[in-house]
């Protein structure tokens, strides 16, 4: 099997392709953050009615105890992407009321207190968040890399010693103790707090003892020859524990729990147990541990009083809130749990439940009436499809169908018409119609061609492509790591009535920004000059002049051409950015709006769509929209970095930040619906054999739409092609109205449909009719 496994485009210079065999992967991490939120847009331009397109829920989320006490717990859900945890949102969850969404800075919780990075906190339930800014911040925590230090419920100790207090009217310094130093600090709470001091002979460590009541006499605390390597502290009044590796084994494969005193009240117990202890949890006289093998594959437990023993593989962290245990778990649902020992046969209560994920989506596309979209649905990448409607304004959805399992690396597809095309976990390239059909495009051969890098795009009867053909082998360094490597990428198009790709006829040394709708074809060439070339006829004009800016992006759609052009080459640092857009009808003067890091844009019959970015290391983008023929601008929302979006008609998808796939509405305007060209309609059929399969293009949906069969000027029969897609079809028996079988010769037709804008008109604009010729033949 031949798989493609990664993919990275680029505007010039050749290309390197890793293949393998099997089921190797690799994927990019996501970034994840808060969910979309729309910004005031003027009439113009914006989208609304904004819901989630492929919200499936199927992924068990990873959730992590951050910290508890008897005011509240406070979690953390997680995604599991590529073996490693990526933090999607944080919550609080008060005791007695509901959990609510907190930011995801926020890692400690002491008290009625949450604690986050900047010296932030808020009140459990009370969701507003104070900062410290003119006080010392909070120590720098032992063997703890998230930026967040220790706290008590009254707030923190610094580097220096300062006691800092918090309270709802901000912050203060109270006392001042011997500073723990950096990196000394391992435990603190309303008692005291402990640091650990590595100078001990041989790598011995020793963890000393001091509270706010008398804080100069520091108390060393009894460890029982468990001095090496000790981790995982926690504090709970006169009790400790931590963790300590069994260093007798080489390597070691082993931890002990040990619990103490802080006082000697108590001797240190300590428990051995398999694996490597990350994590203690003091509740009452019990004792809660995490272990973990590899990031993902852990298991907690708990220590009774009495020294019996419970484990579980579902729990992976765990926290006391002073009388009991608070852990997560994944089974049979996944949410937060509390129960007097972590596994065994304990009666557990439910605190707080967590729904499961929906996909990581990756890519999505508009055509009229469907919406289709690549996202991680098992077992891979997955290519899903709904429709949608707006019978008032609000978008409403069908189910989801699944129609294929696309490529990692750089999946790519488009959806029009009644079509969707994706390149699949092999490399290769496919057209799916709604009805199940699949016609294979092309296929890669190793060290010939393969599917290339750009984006693909369906218009009417054809396909744009890319295709990148192997230039050799690349060893780098010389030795077995060998990998084809295969030059740019060339343009091709796909007829769909024909079966055959066709490289087009462009300018020399175009550009990589080419873009096709219906007959017309964009694109741009290496002295930054934007063309548009009528496949039908063949003419071509020139859109844009020669200039320094480099052009990334272009977009066709009707009589307008859009352009991105960037100050700069570099392919990440485009602070200079212009969007462009013209009217090939009248020919008027281009519009230019400046705008900040554009990469990508999408064009309807109204609107040019595009993404802006604050900076060059910005991790989120704003969609925007842009009225064509002024330079009115709206904010669509957020956009995850380098996400995927599109627009049709009045519809908008985009990919957010939390990687789910929006589709709401956009502002309404008037565009006439068109015929795209290239139809499908067979110039002759014998009625004995097969029926008069015709289809054609159109840019929207047709709600009126009428093929009529006419001999000289009488008419024979009118077939409905209505269209919830932008593909009218009809077939034809060879019978008239009444169902007799008309004679063979030759038959006129002619295509007319109309929508709310208006009347049907060709991809020019031309008003005259639609028409062909069809012959009956015996």
């Amino acid at each position: 099997m031949i798989l493609l496994l990664a993919w990275r485009r680029n505007f010039s210079g050749p290309r390197c392709i890793e293949w393998a065999r099997g089921g190797v992967e690799m994927t990019a991490r996501r970034l994840v953050g808060a969910l979309v939120v729309l910004g005031a847009v003027p009439a113009s331009a914006g989208a609304a009615g904004v819901q989630d397109l492929d919200r499936i829920l199927f992924d068990r989320p990873y959730v992590e105890v951050l910290g508890a006490s008897p005011a509240g717990v406070l979690y953390r859900v997680s995604r599991n992407d590529s073996n490693a945890l990526s933090e999607l949102s944080a919550w609080v969850k008060p005791t007695g009321a509901a959990a609510y969404q907190v930011d995801l800075g926020f890692k400690r919780l002491a008290g009625d207190k949450i604690f986050g990075t900047g010296s932030s906190y808020q009140y459990i339930g009370t969701p507003v968040t104070k900062r410290c800014t003119d006080v010392p911040p909070p120590a720098d925590p032992a063997g703890r890399s998230d930026g967040v230090g220790l706290f008590a419920t009254w707030g923190w100790i610094s580097n220096e010693g300062d006691r800092v207090e918090v309270s709802p009217t901000g912050c203060r310094m109270t006392n001042h103790y011997p500073a723990p130093g950096s990196y000394s600090l391992v435990a603190m709470d309303d008692t005291g707090w402990v640091t650990l001091d590595s100078s001990g002979a041989d790598g011995n460590q020793e963890l000393f003892y001091r509270s706010y009541a008398d804080p100069t006499h520091p108390r060393q605390i009894a460890d029982g020859g468990h001095t090496g390597f000790k981790g995982a502290v926690s504090l709970s009044g006169d009790s400790v524990a931590w963790a300590h590796q069994d260093l007798t084994e080489n390597p070691p494969t082993s931890s002990y729990v040990v619990r103490s005193s802080t006082d000697g009240s108590a001797p240190p117990v300590a428990t051995r147990l398999p694996g490597w202890i990350v994590a203690t949890a003091i509740a009452g006289g019990a004792t809660a541990w995490t272990t973990c093998q590899q990031t993902l594959d852990c298991a907690s437990g708990s220590i009774a009083a009495n020294g019996t023993r419970t484990q579980t593989a579902d729990t992976r962290t765990v926290a006391g809130d002073g009388s009991r245990f608070v852990f997560d778990t994944r089974q049979p649902t996944p949410g937060v749990d509390a129960a007097a020992a972590v596994g065994g046969t304990a009666a557990r209560t439910r605190l707080a439940a967590v729904e499961l994920l929906p996909p990581i989506a990756n890519s999505v596309s508009l055509g009229a009436g469907g919406a289709a979209y690549i996202d991680s649905q098992p077992p891979g990448l997955s290519v899903g499809r709904r429709f949608y409607t707006r019978p008032t304004g609000a978008v409403a959805l069908t189910p989801q169908v699944r129609i294929g399992q696309s490529q990692v690396g750089t999946p790519m597809m488009s959806r029009e018409g009644r079509r969707t095309a994706f390149t699949d976990n092999l490399g290769r390239l496919w057209l799916i119609a709604d009805d199940g059909v699949r016609t294979r495009v092309f296929a890669p051969v190793l060290r010939e061609a393969i599917v290339g890098g750009q984006e693909l795009r369906i218009s009417g009867s054809r396909l744009l492509w890319w295709k990148a053909v192997y230039t050799g082998d690349r060893c780098d360094p010389p030795g077995p790591g060998c990998y084809p490597w295969y030059g740019d990428e060339v343009p091709m198009i796909y007829d769909l009535r024909t079966g055959v790709s066709t490289r087009p006829a462009i300018t020399a040394n175009w550009s990589q920004a080419v873009d096709l709708w219906g007959n017309y074809l964009t694109w741009a060439d290496d002295k930054n000059v934007v063309w548009r070339r009528d496949l039908a006829s063949g003419a071509l004009l020139q859109v844009k002049a020669a200039g320094a800016a480099v052009v990334r992006e272009v977009a066709v759609h009707d009589d307008f051409i859009a352009w991105a052009t960037c100050a700069s080459n570099a392919q990440d640092d485009c602070a200079q950015s212009v969007v462009g857009h013209r009217n090939m009808q009248t020919k008027t003067a281009a519009i230019l709006v400046s705008s900040g890091h554009t990469r990508r844009l999408k064009m309807s019959g109204g609107h040019v769509v595009y993404d802006t970015y604050a900076n060059r290391d910005a991790t989120t983008a704003t969609l925007k929209v842009g009225r064509l023929g002024t330079s009115a601008t709206g904010v669509v929302g957020a956009l995850r970095w380098y996400g995927s979006f599109d627009v049709h008609d009045e519809t908008l998808a985009w990919i957010a930040p939390d990687d789910l796939a929006k589709i709401g509405s956009n502002s309404a305007f008037v565009a006439y619906p068109k015929y795209l060209g290239n139809g499908s309609a067979p110039p002759s059929f014998n009625p004995a054999l097969r029926l008069w399969n015709t289809e054609f293009g159109i840019s929207k949906a047709l709600p009126t739409c009428t093929l009529t069969i006419k001999s000289g000027t009488t008419v024979r029969r009118t077939l409905s092609c209505a269209t919830t897609t932008g593909s009218a079809r009809a077939d034809w028996d060879g019978r008239d109205s009444a169902g007799r079988l008309l004679p063979p010769g030759a038959y006129s037709w002619t295509l007319a449909g109309r929508d709310g804008d208006g009347t049907l008109r060709w991809w020019t604009g031309a008003t005259h009719a639609i028409t062909g010729t069809v012959r009956i033949v015996s």
